[in-house]
């Protein structure tokens, strides 16, 4: 039986429809008229191309990095489509970060291989399950909760073990005790997302638990 389309892939290629008419930016001088011409182009040099998006988006260019993306949505539709236990969710958030900090100098070839082999190996690295924490188990101790969750995310932010939209999923489902849907919806953002963020940083966190239990 296969999947349901994922809301992930309409989003990405409805926003893409629109941005594939808009012409290039004007810090663009050697990339064609559209950014449609743009993502045509990377097929002729890819590593030349997506090397020098990706310098871009390092400067802080995000629709440098938008183009990326959508360069590599194909395979990233493949990678999910034969993975059972992960989402295309997972994998568009996994690439989007390692082609954030995706080392050029160091692998300037192959890039678009790289980054889906990278995203691959850690969206797999993530399967083993995830310790959950459930403030409705207890709810005489529900305030609590929420002021424990509070002085953890506001140390680990403060360390910079995770940033502030992580931190954001963390307090609104394991303090305000929202499920995945209800902090989508007053996030902004997909359920997915929400439980891809809160799997990431409690692995991120977890080796640091006494001091963040020290700090918070």
């Amino acid at each position: 039986m296969s999947r349901p389309a994922d809301p992930s892939l309409t989003l990405l290629n409805r926003e893409w429809s629109r941005l594939a008419h808009e012409p290039t930016p004007a810090a663009w001088p050697q990339h064609p008229a559209t950014l449609g011409d743009v993502l045509d182009d990377i097929a002729g040099d890819p590593d030349a191309r997506l090397g020098e998006l990706l310098c871009r988006h390092a400067g802080g260019d995000d629709l440098a990095g938008r183009v990326v993306l959508q360069s590599m949505l194909g395979k990233l539709v493949l990678m999910a489509a034969r993975d059972p236990r992960n989402s295309l969710a997972d994998y568009i958030a996994e690439c989007w970060l390692q082609l954030c900090r995706y080392p050029l100098r160091r692998r300037p070839r192959r890039i678009a291989a790289n980054l889906a082999m990278d995203t691959r190996s850690q969206v797999r690295a993530a399967e083993p399950a995830v310790p959950c924490i459930d403030p409705h188990q207890i709810p005489e101790r529900c305030q609590q909760v929420s002021l424990d969750v509070t002085g953890v995310v506001r140390a680990a932010t403060r360390l910079g073990l995770i940033d502030a939209a992580s931190g954001a999923c963390l307090y609104a489902v394991y303090g305000l005790g929202l499920r995945s849907h209800e902090a989508a919806r007053q996030l902004r953002i997909s359920p997915e997302l929400v439980r891809w963020r809160n799997a990431r940083s409690i692995r991120r966190l977890t080796p640091h638990a006494v001091a963040l239990a020290a700090t918070a």
